[in-house]
């Protein structure tokens, strides 16, 4: 019977001290917040938080309110923190957007495809450029290739691998697209 009279005099003084200090603490959180809805919310969460630990904690006592204030405090900057980090995510996340958001309507054509990957190709060196047209497009081997240039097979290997790079880097957003020209071929 002792510890009944106990929990609900605890819960009486429990909502005394949330109706009392619901406002103050609002507008206190307001330094930091300016979302009135997020500022309840906040308040609200510290006081769910003290009441999963009532039996532990004097709310009589000097430094329950100057607990509570720090709690607010802590639980506004950490929502601060944590709107910054989604504010840095959605920045990094429109700077890298595929251009499948940036243009949602683009449908490629094959013509226009090998287009892109010419005018690509069109900026490499001219051995770059023939190794990887004798090698994707005319189906020739690495010394098939080395032979008519002149080169031996390694250095045909390397511009191969030189120029799929610099593809990559060049056409990165198409590059599915185009892999699927040479596979299905």
């Amino acid at each position: 019977m002792r510890n009944l009279l106990l929990k609900n005099s605890k819960e009486q003084e429990f909502r005394k001290l949330y109706e009392t200090y619901y406002a103050p603490f609002c507008l206190y959180a307001k330094r930091f917040v300016e979302d009135k809805d997020t500022r309840e919310d906040i308040f609200s969460d510290v006081f769910t938080s003290l009441w999963s630990n009532i039996d532990s904690f004097d709310l009589n006592s000097e430094t329950a309110l100057g607990y509570i204030k720090m709690c607010v405090k802590n639980k506004c900057l950490n929502f601060l923190k944590h709107q910054e980090h989604e504010w840095n995510y959605a920045e990094i996340i429109q700077k890298k957007a595929p251009i499948y958001e940036r243009e949602p309507d683009s449908v490629y054509t094959l013509d226009e495809l090998y287009r892109m990957l010419h005018e690509a190709l069109d900026k490499l060196p001219e051995n770059y450029r023939t190794v990887f047209i004798e090698s994707f497009f005319k189906g020739k081997t690495h010394a098939e290739i080395a032979e008519e240039l002149e080169l031996s097979v390694k250095s045909i290997n390397r511009y191969k691998q030189k120029t799929i790079e610099i593809l990559r880097k060049e056409l990165k957003e198409y590059m599915p697209l185009i892999l699927l020209l040479f596979i299905s071929k």
